[in-house]
């Protein structure tokens, strides 16, 4: 073998082992890490009768697609090979397209399992970091069938604080996959992201951190998005997001029906670490073992706001669960304001059961909630129509009028509290109640009346009133 050829090649090798890979690269790479050329069939050297490999950059997107890649000229996806080509570029050759804009400038239907874009090989994140614009296009035929993880659509989408990776304005309909762990019919893992504008469908089926969107968001945004279908896993499963850190999700609306085992919930199944859920509201049905949510899971130093549940959510027989309207657990300074119910919750043998929350402690707040869906227990240690345990926490400005299980520990308000719940402005309707004697709140006969609408606007100018809606009973202006 030529001695240059042999030095380039062993060079590479190297670089493979070192994980060398450089994901800031833009439109035009200097370098990869992948000695293969997919459109090459190699050559001959022809002091040695061996086969040698020839060491290949990757491609100049411009011999790839149509257009220059930026906004006013963005390279043209019209096909499913200009898809998979996008797949090879960014898995094969570590292409991370930061700066560079794609679109979607036709409906695809895809006939071959699909290659997320996006991945992991090895210690090696190869990630997309561009803009993908889908144009309101749909794609339709994403099927994945491989345990491995991060899938979707998009496997690893990565862009960092200065310059999001953006993925807008497209649909993916009809999806069928059977994944691992981190997965969704739009992507697996997104970073400094911003996800805006997108509707998928379809059924996942994975393990741990499988959604109907996206398995993992942290430090981006997901805003105006719509899922239907089905979701199944195991823990933290939800129909929007699985795992959401220091990020935001805003105007989310889920209807897929979502099972799994632990922390379950319709848009966000774990929220932390200051992130926030806004403007969403599930729909569909939400069933697991432990910690299940209609709204969020587990929710930690957050603020859920303007969101509610319409969907049944049930908690299956496990003594260590919680299950909620709108959260399963909500602790560490977690805020909720202007949120609802009006699903039927249902907990067996668990540590609180409640129309907003089961499990309600540590700082946590609530201002301005209600709930009118049926509170169902059988066995559960307490159970309420706001809260199921309520334990250092504040209440301010609501009700519950919804009908509440009458068994041991059962509270209109709350199942059980401590001192250190402090209430105020809180009531529930008096022909539901199942209060204990020392019950939180206060009992009204006149919750449908313009005098109790008055009353909790006193706390904060965020009611409404409409014959027509909501039985009659007040709800809040942003639902209008």
């Amino acid at each position: 073998m030529n001695l240059k050829k042999w030095f380039v090649l062993v060079a590479a090798a190297l670089a493979l082992a070192a994980c060398g890979d450089d994901n800031s690269t833009g439109a035009k790479p200097s370098g990869g890490d992948n000695p293969d050329n997919p459109g090459s069939s190699g050559s001959q050297d022809p002091n040695n009768s061996s086969s040698s490999i020839e060491w290949v950059l990757p491609n100049d997107p411009s011999n790839l697609w149509s257009g220059a890649g930026t906004e006013a000229s963005p390279y043209e996806l019209k096909s499913e090979e200009d898809l998979l080509t996008l797949a090879e570029e960014v898995n094969g050759k570590s292409v991370n397209f930061k700066g560079v804009v794609f679109k979607l400038t036709a409906d695809v239907s895809l006939s071959k399992k699909w290659t997320p874009i996006g991945c992991v090989k090895g210690q090696s994140n190869r990630t997309f970091g561009g803009t993908f614009d889908g144009g309101d296009h749909t794609i339709k035929g994403l099927s994945i069938d491989d345990t491995a993880s991060y899938a979707g659509l998009f496997g690893y989408v990565s862009g960092d604080a200065s310059s999001k990776a953006v993925v807008k304005n497209i649909k993916v309909d009809g999806a069928s996959l059977k994944v691992g762990s981190y997965a969704g019919i739009l992507f697996g893992k997104a970073e400094y992201a911003e996800i805006n504008n997108v509707t998928v469908s379809g059924t996942v089926t994975g393990n741990d951190f499988v959604a109907g969107l996206g398995g993992s968001l942290s430090n981006g945004t997901v805003e105006t998005a719509t899922v239907s279908g089905t979701v199944q896993g195991s823990g933290s499963v939800s129909g929007v997001v699985a795992t959401a850190i220091s990020a935001k999700v805003v105007s989310a609306n889920n209807s897929a029906a979502v099972t799994g085992k632990s922390t379950v919930a319709g848009i966000v199944a774990t929220l932390s670490m200051n992130s926030t859920v806004e403007l969403s509201v599930n729909k569909g049905n939400i069933a697991g073992n432990q910690d299940v949510g209609g709204v969020v899971g587990k929710a930690s130093q957050v603020e859920v706001k303007q969101s509610g549940n319409e969907g049944s959510v049930t908690g299956e027989d496990n003594n260590m669960s919680s299950v909620g309207g709108v959260v399963a657990v909500g602790s560490n300074s977690a805020v909720l304001s202007q949120v609802y119910n009006v699903g039927t919750v249902t907990g067996k043998t668990a540590i609180g059961v409640g129309g907003i929350a089961g499990k309600f402690v540590t700082d946590a707040s609530m201002k301005n909630a209600f709930n009118q869906g049926q509170v169902v227990a059988e066995g559960t240690t307490n159970v309420g129509g706001l809260i199921g345990k309520a334990e250092t926490c504040k209440v301010t400005g609501a009700y519950n009028a919804g009908v509440v299980s009458a068994i041991a520990n059962a509270g209109s308000v709350a199942g059980a509290h401590l001192s250190t719940s402090e209430v105020a402005s809180v009531y529930y309707d008096a022909g539901t109640k199942v209060a204990p004697a020392a019950e939180l709140g206060e009992a009204s006969e006149s919750m449908k009346t313009a005098e109790f609408l008055a009353t909790l606007n006193a706390v904060e100018n965020v009611w409404a009133m409409d014959g027509g809606k909501y039985a009659g009973f007040p709800f809040f202006t942003w639902m209008k």
